[in-house]
């Protein structure tokens, strides 16, 4: 099924069927586009290498902000995203991501690596930055690559900045006032060593840490994500998890 379109949207409220029925339009105008010659006003990037090295080219980019629309979030311990977003907010760049609430039971460690997290009703893949420019999702190539098209066209910035202004309004902070990330930026780089299969002593050595801190933050991590043992906090980072989260 695609993620794109609820199974049945019978119930939902008109903004929220509205904000489906927009965010359709932008891809069948995307992919109107795509079937005309196109230049440098509408790039086109094929599988996940080209779409991360266009996020990594365009962040030194961004000016005031970053704005990020994302259906699900996946946690991949290989992801450049955390730390394209902390270079980002270092430069005093706001940086704010939407996605579903039920990715929260998928990606648990979501708050800890964006504490600016909302969550609400989200049918478009996409990224604007500066109110200038957007990242929108393609359709998927015959071989199952994603594909993404950035663009400065206003025909599509217009419609975009709108569905994140509508998606926005319709959303809510994961975080509390007041309320601080389960876990520190170094627990999470310790989660994220921890997910490539690095030993304690190895994950010491690269975080220049005492194997007795590394050892405390990892009790931290499973503490967090309810988990028994460091496989089933792995299963937890991943969705994979099939027990209830202790809390």
């Amino acid at each position: 099924m695609d993620e794109r379109r609820g199974s049945n949207d019978e119930g939902e409220p008109e903004a929220v069927r509205e904000l489906r029925t927009m965010a359709d339009t932008v891809r069948e105008a995307l992919l109107d586009a795509s079937l005309i010659a196109h230049g440098d006003e509408l790039l086109r990037y094929v599988g996940m290498a080209e779409i991360a090295a266009c996020l990594t080219r365009l962040e030194p980019s961004a000016q005031r902000t970053v704005w990020n629309m994302q259906p699900r979030v996946q946690y991949n311990p290989h992801d450049p995203g955390p730390t394209l977003t902390e270079a980002s907010q270092r430069r005093g760049v706001e940086t704010i991501l939407v996605t579903r609430p039920a990715t929260l039971l998928a990606n648990p460690l979501l708050p800890s690596l964006y504490p600016s997290t909302r969550t609400g009703p989200v049918f478009l893949r996409a990224l604007v930055i500066d109110e200038a420019r957007v990242l929108v999702e393609g359709l998927d190539t015959a071989d199952g690559e994603p594909t993404a098209w950035l663009t400065d066209r206003m025909d599509f910035v217009v419609p975009v900045l709108e569905i994140w202004e509508r998606t926005r309004a319709l959303s809510s902070p994961v975080l509390g006032p007041g309320e601080s990330p389960g876990l520190s930026k170094r627990q999470v780089e310790v989660a994220r060593l921890l997910a490539t299969g690095a030993k304690d002593q190895a994950i010491a050595r690269q975080l220049d840490m005492s194997a007795r801190t590394v050892e405390r933050d990892v009790r931290a991590i499973l503490e967090e994500l309810g988990a028994r043992s460091r496989t089933e906090a792995v299963l937890a980072m991943s969705g994979r998890a099939a027990w209830p989260r202790a809390r």
